[in-house]
């Protein structure tokens, strides 16, 4: 199953037919419901994504037809627009229905983590690209971006006292989905290469924890008891991607999504977006520290050690704060 779902996602880059796409999504769809019956024990989980699924793809394909039989003079066509942004907004678990993946997601194995935060996700975008350029209504674009906006800080928010890293990387997911629906809007390809690097970063983060059965940002802490150098290096680095830290593609990315966003006079969204970023650093980096902090009686001095540890991790977080209010400042500047 996860081949199959694997390859529905490769093959769906090579459809630019609305309805080969629609179906390949629901097959997926598919896929993922039967992998959770027979591997997740909570029924409720099961029912309740199979319930969202099915009513968001109805409601989908339905205003995709409605929309595609009528003038866009006609006064209801910029309603069939926003109510076309509210269900993709449904099927990828945005903002206003960003409380549905994290409640599903909790009871599920990593590896259906993965392809719910991947898989699941890339042919509802493919889709949406589709259409984006049809949305020529300054509102309906503002009502994406307003969406964004809203998704990344709901996400940070939520994000910063949790402790259950399924929710942990699912809000991680949506605060992604959200910059991705950015980068849509302005450059399709560099959405590609995004997405890319993402789901290669989620890929072994949730192998990783997978294997060594980590649910809880405590539970980290196994790696360094069982002395995992590699292994704790690579999960930094990757998670370090996901965080956009410079001078990570995912840092370069944002910034020119800043930039586009300025040179569109769009100041207020773009420093919202930008402030939400540099909170999810925080968030990650704090992850990192707890990941790299041991039992009290594991470590010979610890106080040293810890404030080492955090002397380092300072440091980095300053530097890229200021790298980022640099570049803003830059751009804004000299657009």
């Amino acid at each position: 199953m996860l081949f199959s779902m694997s390859m529905i996602s490769v093959l769906s880059m090579f459809f630019s037919n609305f309805i080969h796409l629609w179906v390949l999504m629901e097959i997926n769809t598919l896929l993922m419901i039967s992998m959770m019956s027979i591997y997740t024990k909570s029924y409720k989980s099961v029912m309740n994504f199979f319930a969202i699924q099915s009513f968001s793809s109805l409601i989908l394909i339905y205003l995709l037809m409605v929309k595609n039989n009528i003038d866009s003079t006609n006064p209801t066509y910029t309603s069939i627009n926003f109510m076309l942004t509210l269900s993709f907004s449904l099927k990828l678990g945005l903002f206003p229905f960003f409380f549905w993946p994290p409640l599903i997601n909790k009871n599920i194995s990593w590896t259906m983590l993965l392809m719910m935060s991947t898989s699941q996700k890339f042919v509802p975008l493919l889709i949406f690209n589709m259409f984006i350029d049809q949305f020529t209504n300054n509102q309906i674009m503002f009502s994406i971006i307003f969406i964004s906006i809203l998704s990344s800080s709901i996400s940070t928010i939520m994000n910063s006292y949790e402790t259950n890293l399924k929710k942990i990387m699912t809000l991680s997911s949506t605060n992604h989905l959200s910059w991705m629906l950015m980068v849509i809007m302005f450059d399709s390809n560099m959405f590609l290469i995004y997405f890319i690097t993402y789901t290669l970063s989620m890929i072994f983060l949730c192998s990783i924890f997978n294997k060594l059965n980590i649910i809880f940002i405590h539970s980290l802490s196994k790696i360094q008891l069982f002395n995992f150098k590699m292994i704790n290096f690579f999960i930094i680095l990757n998670l370090l991607i996901i965080s956009g830290l410079p001078p990570f593609f995912t840092f370069i990315m944002k910034i020119n999504i800043l930039k586009i966003m300025i040179e569109g006079n769009a100041y207020l969204a773009s420093f919202l977006l930008m402030a939400m970023s540099t909170f999810t650093l925080i968030f990650y980096l704090n992850i990192i520290m707890k990941m790299n902090t041991l039992n009290l009686l594991k470590i010979k001095f610890y106080k040293f050690n810890m404030f080492d540890m955090k002397f380092n991790f300072m440091s980095i977080l300053y530097i890229s704060i200021l790298t980022l209010m640099l570049a803003f400042f830059a751009l804004f500047i000299y657009p």
